[in-house]
């Protein structure tokens, strides 16, 4: 457990390394950015002052041997909708699959969670972006 903690702790670290813009979908070095959720194998990051009004969520899942995934997340909390941004599985080799393009707001499609995870996700990230910005407090 201790050598994936610190296999994830590298990953998480070289992915922050590659620095994004401002129209970015993806948690980059240059996010102010918060843990928000964890539990021993799932834990999650967001972006409380994202471009154009959207917060940005990171979770990573470990897979034990296999690697841990990486989902990237925008959620527009005005009007509760969300977009996936990005996936990836992080191994010891690199990430998988190797992305060649920063994905930009511009590129996502917007939906309304329905299923038990994306509405946790969205509501997660607006509880805790409103927490951090001082107009609500969180339990």
């Amino acid at each position: 457990m201790i050598k994936n903690l610190l296999l994830i702790a590298g990953l998480v670290s070289a992915q922050f390394a590659f620095a994004a813009d401002n129209n970015s979908a993806v948690v980059s070095d240059k996010d102010a950015s918060v843990m928000v959720a964890m539990n021993k194998t799932t834990w999650s990051v967001i972006a409380a002052n994202a471009p154009k009004g959207m917060t940005k969520v990171r979770e990573f899942h470990d897979m034990g041997d296999s690697g841990v995934q990486q989902i990237d997340y925008v959620v527009n909390c005005a009007n509760g909708t969300l977009a996936l941004a990005d996936f990836a599985v992080l191994t010891v080799k690199g990430r998988l699959p190797v992305r060649a393009v920063e994905p930009s707001m511009d590129n996502l499609s917007f939906y309304k969670p329905l299923i038990e995870h994306d509405l946790k996700v969205a509501n997660n990230a607006c509880e805790s972006r409103m927490a951090m910005n001082g107009n609500r407090v969180s339990e």
